[in-house]
Formats: structure tokens, sequence, C-alpha cells
């Protein structure tokens, strides 16, 4: 019994880890592409064109949140599947999709009263199709998730998100203004359904049995409601924004929050989407689970702390190079949102594994109190403009991660004292970049020009850093014994493919 468990482990720890090495390169093509969008479209459209959509994005996202009441993550999360349970979450969410596209259509003059952007009107209904297509595709996605297929997810997730990149900049350089946005989200989701539907095809079927239902609902309500309050949380800023200040200051906001969220969202496209099903196989199994968790966050705060220290300082770099120089007032919102890289990360981390043990309900509460301060936040701190919501956001943030941060302790069993102990290498690469990049830029700026000096700076606080790091490694103590042997394991794996293509 033991060996067969240690086999199944194993089995897990490798497919985790093609996983993620698949997901690293279908996010290196995608972050390369959304850089190269954000450089090519805050060239060709200005800030009002951004708010317009971004108010339409935000009011999506919300929805996005209960587009499947959870069903789709309860496939994923379930020990045992039987095919009635693929047929009626496939009947539900495809009902639900075009719910939700006839909801928005309806509602879309009111929620551009709300905002007081009414140019994000017609936006906002045409966006209401991406439900309808998701509906279709969203078993066939959790399917090939459950199953550990990353290399699937991550080429076509890579494919369609560059396919409609393209078409964005192609239509904002002729002239479509924020129509050139929507369409190329249209463009992106409509081949992402027809790829995975080809890839992992399910039984289709219009049918809904009760029993089947029940159980996949029992997880996926409390993971909805969930989602949604933590969606919620996430664009609540933007609301307060959106109406108080307008759609020119909602998209200075909106770029500083989108760059600051660029770790985050690879975190969980590259890891977090294969750390699920992977925590969800060793829910019963809590040593394992604890010293995964505890892996994790050591690898989490050993690259985020010193990236946030390094990118706060180099924000002005950072912004003109990648929005022009008409984006000056992004900067201090970029500056404060970036000391929470480590946050946002953390506390999906702490979700994920909550969630993957069924800790559906304490991850809901932890996320009501994120919406709470962010809202509340929000709400007190406008008067001092977009850099007071940045602060205030800040700190919701702080509130959120101690919150699943506790809820993956107690559902792994991993000590606080061993969970604080995790961060302490990352937070001293932090000084290390701190004392490399600050002189260094305020020596640089203004003696070279800005692209140069970021280049400069960043080059070496990665080098300070890496040098650190390998003097760890080389000592081999804690955790540094195990990430030695996982670069290894790298190293030989690569060997072994490039012996036998030259064989």
């Amino acid at each position: 019994m033991s060996e067969s468990l240690d086999n199944s482990a194993r089995k897990v720890g490798r497919k985790t880890r093609a996983g993620i090495s698949w997901n690293f390169f279908g996010a290196i093509a995608t972050n390369l592409m959304r850089v190269v969008v954000l450089a090519v479209l805050g060239r060709t459209l200005n800030s009002t064109d951004f708010g317009i959509v971004a108010a339409a994005i935000s009011v999506n996202v919300i929805l996005y949140g209960i587009r499947d009441i959870g069903i789709g993550m309860a496939i994923v999360q379930r020990k045992t599947l039987e095919p009635s349970h693929i047929t009626t979450a496939f009947a539900l969410s495809m009902y639900l999709g075009l719910a939700m596209s006839a909801l928005l259509w309806v509602t879309a003059p009111l929620i551009g009263d709300l905002y007081q952007i009414p140019a994000s009107i017609d936006v906002l209904r045409v966006l209401g199709l991406l439900f309808a297509l998701r509906g279709v595709s969203t078993v066939s996605r959790m399917m090939a998730q459950r199953e550990m297929n990353f290399r699937v997810i991550a080429i076509i997730d890579a494919v369609a998100f560059v396919i409609g990149s393209v078409v964005s900049m192609v239509l904002a350089g002729a002239g479509a203004g924020p129509w050139a946005l929507v369409v190329g989200y249209l463009v992106e989701e409509v081949l992402s359904t027809t790829l995975y539907l080809y890839t992992t095809p399910v039984p289709f079927s219009l049918r809904l049995e009760g029993a089947r239902l029940r159980e996949l609902l029992a997880f996926g309500t409390k993971q909805t409601f969930g989602q949604v309050i933590g969606t919620l949380a996430n664009n609540a800023d933007n609301f307060v924004i959106g109406n108080a200040l307008g759609a020119t200051a909602l998209g200075f906001y909106t770029r500083a929050y989108d760059l600051v969220k660029f770790p985050s969202t690879v975190f969980t496209s590259v890891v977090g989407s294969v750390l699920f099903p992977a925590f969800a196989r060793f829910q019963d199994d809590r040593e394992r689970l604890a010293a995964n968790f505890r892996r994790v966050l050591f690898v989490n705060a050993l690259v985020l702390l010193p990236a946030s220290a390094a990118l706060a300082i180099l924000a002005p770099e950072v912004i003109e190079i990648l929005m022009g120089r008409g984006w000056s007032d992004a900067v201090v919102p970029f500056q404060v949102l970036a000391i929470t890289m480590l946050l946002r990360t953390s506390q999906r981390l702490g979700a994920i594994v909550g969630i993957a043990t069924g800790a559906v309900g304490a991850v809901a509460l932890a996320y009501t109190a994120y919406l709470v301060f962010v809202l509340g936040g929000a709400i007190i701190t406008i008067r001092w403009g977009i850099i007071g919501v940045a602060a205030s956001t800040a700190l919701a943030l702080l509130v959120c991660n101690l919150g699943c941060s506790w809820i993956g302790m107690r559902v792994s069993g991993l000590r606080l004292s061993t969970f604080a102990f995790a961060h302490v290498p990352g937070l001293v690469l932090a000084v290390v970049a701190t004392a490399v990049a600050w002189p260094l830029a305020s020596v640089l700026r203004g003696v070279l020009p800005t692209p140069i000096v970021f280049g400069i700076v960043a080059l070496a606080s990665v080098l300070a850093s890496l040098v650190v790091v390998a003097m760890w490694v080389k000592l081999g103590r804690g955790d540094f014994a195990w990430l030695g042997d996982e670069l290894k394991r790298v190293r030989r794996r690569s060997a072994q493919r490039d012996a036998s293509k030259r064989s």
C-alpha cells in the first residue's frame, strides 16, 4: 500500500513538474506578447479608451466568477468522477453562459449609468458574448486540467492570446479605439473554445441529472461564492475610481494595476493551475501537502520579494518604457502596488490549498473581509486620488493574505514558525536588490537613456540576487537542498534532450 502511494505521488510529481514547465513556456509567450501589447496600445489608444473597456471588463470579471457555479472546479477536485457528472456539468455551464450573455445585454445601460461611462454600454453588450462561448468549453477546459494535460492547456492559451493580441494591435493602429480591445477578446475566446473542444472533447448533453448536480453544487456553490466575493474585491477599487474620478483616472489606475498583476497572473497560469489538481490528489496526505505548500511559499518569496523591491525603485523607467511618457501619473500607484506582488500570490496559494482540501467556506470568509477592506478603503481614500486608493488596496491585500495563509496552514498542518521562516531568504534578497538598485538608479538617471538605465539596474539586481542564491544552494541547507536537487534534475533532463537530438 505504501509503495502504491509513493508511486502515485511520484507520478503526480512528474506531471506537476511537466505542467509547470509547459505553463512556464506558455506564460513566457503570453506575457511577452502582453508587454508588446501594452507598449503598442499605450501609444495608439488613450487612457479614456482603456477606461471604457476597463469598466466593461470589471463587470464581466465579476460575472465570470459565477459562470458555472463552481462545477468546473468541482470536476477537478472530486476524488471520483462519473460520466453523468460530466454531462450534467456541460449542460449547466452552457445554460449559464447563455443566461449571462442575455443578462449583460439587458442590463448594460444600467451598468453604464452606474459607472457614468455611457460609451461602455455597447462594449459591455458585445463582450457579453464571451460567456456564451466559454459556457460551451468550460467542461473541456476543466477535464484537461483534471487529467493534468498542461501541454494542451499551455499551447491553446498561448496561441489564442497571441492571435487575439495581434488583432487588437492591428485594429488599434487602424483607429478602432476601444473596439480594438473588444474584438481582440472575442477572437481569443473563439479560438480557445474551438481548440479545447477539439483536443478534449466531452459528450454533448442538454440534460441535468438532479443527483449529480447536487453533488457538484455541494462544492461548487461555496467555491462560487468565494470566487464572486474575491472578484468583487478585485474590482471594487475600479468601480469607486470610475464613478468618482472618471474614465481617464481609471485608465491610469488600471494600467498600473495590470502591470503589478503580472507576477500573480503568471503564478496562477504557471503554478496555480497545476498545483490545484496536484494538491487535490494529496488532500488526505497532510505531510506531503504541508511540505509542498512550504516549498512553493519559499520559491515564491525568493523570486517576488526582490522583484518587488527592484520594480518599486525602477517604476519611472517601467512606466515610460511600457506605456510612454504620457503615463507618468501611473508611476506612484505602481510603486505602491508593487509591494503587494508577494501578497497577491501567497494569498492565492493559501486559497488553492484550502479549496483543494474542501475548505471553500473558510476561503470565502477571507475574501469577504478582503471585499470590505477594498471597498471601504477606496471610499475613504478616494479623496487622495488614485494614489490613496492604491494604498488602501495594498492594506486590504495584506488582510486577505493573512487570512488565506492561515487557512493553508490549518488544513495542511504547516506550523507558523515554518511558514515565517520560508520567507526569510526572500526578505534577505529584497534587501540585496534594494542595496544594488537604489544607488545605481540614482546615479544613472539623467545620464543615460531610460531603457539603458532600466537594463543596467535590473541586470545588476538580478545578478546580485543570483550570486546570493548560488551560495545558499551550495551550502545545501533546508529548502535550498531541495532547490539544488530540482535544478540538477532540470540540467539532467536538458542534457538528455540534447543528447537525443544529437543522436
